[in-house]
């Protein structure tokens, strides 16, 4: 699809990822319109080429309302991993019905293509590389209601002849992430604190930097593709160990993390792009120490001088 002068919905387009997609649209001469709860996406209030709509993903009204006039929708507000385990039912209402609300509504409006944003949490954990063909075994109910939302939109896609495309995002990391690994490591060091790390640090995961993880977004609505799944990664392993002494060495912190011996959910989670380079001509461009780089430039200015200024 062409995305100069078309109108596209992107549910979640304040949050971290999504407003790299909101830029992206924009830069590709899009015409945006963004959903969001009440007072999440302030900035986006007076954004030259942005409409903001407040809303909630449980009322089909504030849906349909969204919906109107839009070429395509970028399914990305999301109740996340943390608050889906804190409050199970709100995981079902938001990440479920809410999703429901949006293939329904979409398909109502005539949209023509629906691309969703699902996560690497419906593989569960394994020490396999996982590809798109993998068996969903997630141990989470945020994973859950990730296959959830998938199954239903690949079955009303194909009901009602909807193009789709469905994007599995590995471990996506960047400035200002406001939860995970990276942002902890950096606020302890800006605090004055040693990073804590659980278990031996031994975990790998696939890091993706957000920019990237935006343009295959981006890219999936693009490409002529439909009816797919794809895994979005960096191709990078990574251990919990490789992130946070790459950090310390970027701040030139003179900490050492602090290893707790507790037993960690998870030991491995990496998955193939390759389908994704092959079918959407798409593979991320920042290498992990750049992406790390760029985070610490923007969260620690000053460096070592911003982590010793808060002891």
């Amino acid at each position: 699809m062409q995305l100069a002068g078309q109108r596209f919905l992107v549910t979640g387009g304040g949050g971290f990822i999504g407003r790299y997609v909101v830029d992206l649209l924009l830069e590709k001469g899009a015409q945006v319109r963004v959903l969001e709860v009440p007072g999440k996406a302030p900035h986006l209030r007076d954004r030259q080429g942005v409409e903001l709509l407040e809303g909630d993903l449980t009322r089909p009204d504030d849906i349909r309302r969204a919906m109107e006039s839009v070429d395509g929708v970028f399914h990305m507000a999301v109740l996340a991993l943390n608050p889906s385990t804190e409050n199970p039912r709100l995981a079902l209402q938001v990440n479920v019905d809410g999703s429901f609300n949006v293939f329904e509504a979409a398909h109502q409006a005539g949209v023509r293509k629906v691309v969703f944003s699902s996560a690497s949490s419906v593989y569960g954990d394994t020490l396999e590389v996982m590809d798109e063909g993998h068996p969903l075994n997630a141990r989470t109910v945020y994973g859950a209601t990730k296959i959830a939302g998938e199954a239903l939109l690949r079955a009303m896609a194909t009901t009602f002849k909807l193009d789709y495309v469905t994007l599995r995002y590995m471990n996506v990391y960047g400035p200002f992430m406001g939860f995970g690994l990276v942002d902890s490591v950096l606020k302890r060091i800006a605090s004055g604190q040693p990073p804590v790390v659980n278990g031996d640090g031994s975990q790998s995961f696939d890091f993706v930097y957000v920019s990237d993880v935006a343009g295959a977004t981006v890219r999936a609505m693009e490409a002529d593709v439909t009816d797919e799944t794809f895994n979005v990664g960096s191709g990078e392993e990574k251990t919990v160990r490789d992130v946070v002494f790459t950090l310390l060495e970027l701040t030139q912190s003179p900490f050492q993390p602090e290893f707790k011996d507790v037993q960690v959910p998870m030991l491995r989670r990496v998955g193939s792009s390759e389908k994704a380079a092959r079918l959407l001509d798409w593979q991320a461009t920042i290498p992990f120490r750049d992406g790390m780089r760029r985070v610490v430039e923007a969260q620690l200015p000053h460096g070592a001088g911003a982590a010793a200024a808060a002891t």
